[in-house]
């Protein structure tokens, strides 16, 4: 016996800290283990364990007050504490009960603290998932906001998230350091509005392209991205996705979306979970290069294939991020990581828990030409009507182009709350495509609906000839 242990020790359970997902019927079930120790003469022992507000003291509820452990031989002890409610912070204890002895007088035991039972949601994907906003903000911890940490302890989220000091997990340490990201006021937004703790798994890695996430190509992070869920030992509730910079090349944009649906099945296989939602940004801008450039197409086609896999794969939902700031040439400055984090929080509140919150943003459902000379976009997702009072002919946030190039934008006019119109200077030819918010660094100020002010989604269609 070591002279340094007495009383009830853990061996195994939950961190200080941690976030364990509820199960469908808001709780969960915690299991414990370890041994028992003594230098005090007994004729029985009884390993007991109960678990407490750490506010008051109070046993969160009266099955949950002194358990009875099972004694198992070589003085060792477990027990599983069923049916824990959502909420906390709790704090487990445990003490070692020595021939019936009045429970408050028993021998010490170990106890762990600042336990939540509540939603934990894993973060993926790269720079503007691990978080690169420089500029100062307000926006530091809370309590019952907690986060999985590279050094594999649970401890309260604070920025940087992706903070790799003692990391365990090398393969997304960042090469400089991240600074502001979005999911500390995602989180925040959560709890607030569904009153139990959150739980953060920071897995992002800046400049990883999506064959990293991809099992049948690299899969490196992919593979990071489970031991992290593994080590954290919580369980999760969904996934929260900012990527595609790296894959705007001729290469990789043209299969960016079959590819990301091979993603989304393979982590909902791994994790058995077939409706695991997935939370994504579109691409806010990128000004490293001049108009002109090649890459400029690129961003168009991802983010054309990031509202197409919201539109085709179950439980996935994307937001708009192009009204956004940024830090620098393609990060988002930290005001734009609090509107990020809010808007993905009202879509975990209104998709995942069905509240009834404004959450999708303006997507096209149909462009269509109306006579020779005018098209008309069509949009889903206009709860108030669609606004728009840009008037710069140089910042006019659609592209119109056919057999013979681009078309020249003679006017506009929103004719119905959801009805953006274009009046064009030549008649359409064939061939004829539109896109919303063109090029890696579009304007800023797009049409978006009134009622929320969610900007439209970026886009690319072929207009349909009528």
């Amino acid at each position: 016996m070591s002279m340094n242990e007495i009383g009830v020790i853990i061996d195994n359970g939950p961190q200080n800290w941690q976030i364990t997902q509820q199960n469908s019927r808001g709780t969960a079930d915690i299991s414990l283990s370890g041994r028992w120790l003594t230098r005090n003469p007994y004729k029985s022992a009884v390993v007991l364990a109960r678990i407490v507000w750490e506010h008051d003291q109070h046993a969160i509820t009266r099955a949950l007050d002194w358990n009875r452990a099972d004694m198992e031989p070589g003085n060792r002890w477990a027990i599983t504490m069923r049916d824990i409610p959502q909420g906390g912070l709790y704090r487990i204890e445990t003490c070692l009960q020595l021939d019936g002895s009045p429970v408050e007088w028993s021998q010490r035991g170990d106890m762990i603290h600042f336990l939540g039972v509540g939603d934990v949601w894993i973060i993926a994907g790269q720079s503007n998932s691990a978080g690169y906003g420089r500029s100062p903000i307000t926006d530091g911890p809370e309590l019952g906001i907690h986060m999985f940490h590279a050094g594999g302890q649970w401890r309260l989220a604070t920025h940087p998230l992706d903070d790799a000091t003692g990391t365990k997990y090398p393969d997304n340490r960042e090469g400089a350091n991240p600074s502001h990201s979005p999911y500390l006021a995602f989180g925040r937004k959560l709890k607030a509005a569904l009153g139990y703790p959150i739980g953060l798994i920071p897995a992002a890695l800046g400049g990883s392209p999506l064959s990293s996430w991809h099992r049948k190509a690299d899969g490196r992070l992919f593979a990071n991205m489970l031991s992290y869920l593994r080590d954290a030992g919580s369980g999760c509730r969904g996934m929260l996705w900012y990527q595609g910079c790296s894959d705007t090349g001729p290469n990789e944009r043209n299969t960016y979306l079959e590819r990301f649906k091979e993603f989304v099945s393979d982590l909902r296989q791994e994790l058995k979970s077939p409706s695991f939602p997935v939370i994504t940004a579109q691409l806010n801008r990128y000004v490293g290069v001049p108009y002109g450039d090649a890459c400029h197409a690129g961003w168009d086609a991802i983010r054309e294939a990031q509202r197409q896999a919201a539109r085709s794969i179950p439980e996935v939902y994307a937001i708009a991020t192009l009204d956004l700031g940024l830090s620098d040439g393609i990060h988002n400055n930290s005001a734009a990581n609090l509107v990020i984090g809010e808007r993905m929080a009202d879509v975990a509140l209104g998709a995942v828990h069905g509240r009834g919150v404004k959450y999708l943003h303006p997507d096209l459902a149909e462009a269509r030409s109306v006579g020779a000379k005018a098209i008309e976009l069509v949009f889903d997702n206009v709860d108030g009507r669609l606004h728009f009072e840009n008037n710069i002919p140089e910042q006019f946030p659609f592209a119109v182009r056919d057999a013979a190039g681009a078309a020249p934008v003679a006017g506009w006019s929103i004719p119905a709350k959801n009805v953006f119109r274009i009046e064009l200077g030549r008649p359409l030819q064939a061939g004829a495509t539109v896109t919303g918010a063109p090029t890696a660094c579009p304007p800023a100020m797009v049409p978006f609906d009134i009622c929320g002010y969610r900007p439209m989604l970026a886009f690319t269609a072929p207009v349909v000839q009528t």
